[in-house]
């Protein structure tokens, strides 16, 4: 085995790496927000048991994707070319955690994932959410009551190193509405190092031995 090979082998052993958690988004972190698609999705996909009712309270979900075709002069293309919308899209820096009762908003937030692992959404919501991810449906929720974070939750794994979309449509069919989202992830950096005897004379060798090869080069 050579030097240096051994010398790596005493950094990694003596300076392990541990999880740290981190934000990648939050509630009131900038996005785009579109406001323009009031109510002409009420009692489409369904009617007042579909997705988009106007008083139906009932807790349900959807697996699949509702059919937002009514709405698509408001929306664009922000599924599909999240970085290229309409006019409708204002970037704001900092969402509005309130709308107009009754109607139906769209936000997107932009995030890169840090070279992070093991990443966790976790949403609430007044009364309906949908949520895509780069423009693939991740889940649909709706039900009573206020909005709470961790009221959902989703276990998204590894996500590529990059820029991705978080594309989010919120319901409301009541008096008053309001919505929480949090996205963390594991980022791995280097322990404080807490080397045993053993790992300290490993580590020593690689260093004397490069200490070595520097002399007899320089001879």
């Amino acid at each position: 085995m050579g030097l240096k090979k051994v010398f790596a082998i005493a950094l990694v052993v003596a300076f392990p790496t541990v999880a740290n958690a981190v934000t990648l988004v939050t509630t009131s972190d900038p996005g785009y927000y579109n406001d323009s698609i009031g109510t002409v999705l009420n009692l489409t996909n369904g009617g007042e048991a579909g997705p988009f009712p106007v008083t139906n309270d009932s807790t349900l979900s959807f697996p699949t994707a509702p059919d937002l075709s009514a709405a698509s002069t408001a929306l664009g293309n922000w599924l599909t070319e999240p970085g290229n919308l309409n006019a409708n899209w204002s970037f704001e820096t900092s969402i509005p955690n309130n709308w107009t009762p009754g109607n139906e908003v769209a936000i997107i937030y932009q995030f890169d994932t840090l070279s992070a692992t093991n990443v966790v959404a976790s949403f609430g919501v007044d009364n309906g959410i949908f949520v895509w991810l780069d423009g693939a449906y991740l889940f649909g929720a709706r039900s009573g009551g206020g909005a709470f974070p961790g009221e959902y939750s989703l276990n998204l794994g590894d996500l590529a190193a990059g820029t991705h979309y978080l594309q989010i449509l919120l319901e409301d069919h009541g008096g008053s509405n309001g919505y929480a989202v949090n996205i963390t992830a594991d980022t791995f950096v280097p322990a404080p190092p807490v080397p045993e005897p053993g790992m300290l004379a490993l580590f020593g060798l690689g260093l004397a031995g490069i200490g070595v090869a520097r002399r007899r080069r320089a001879a």
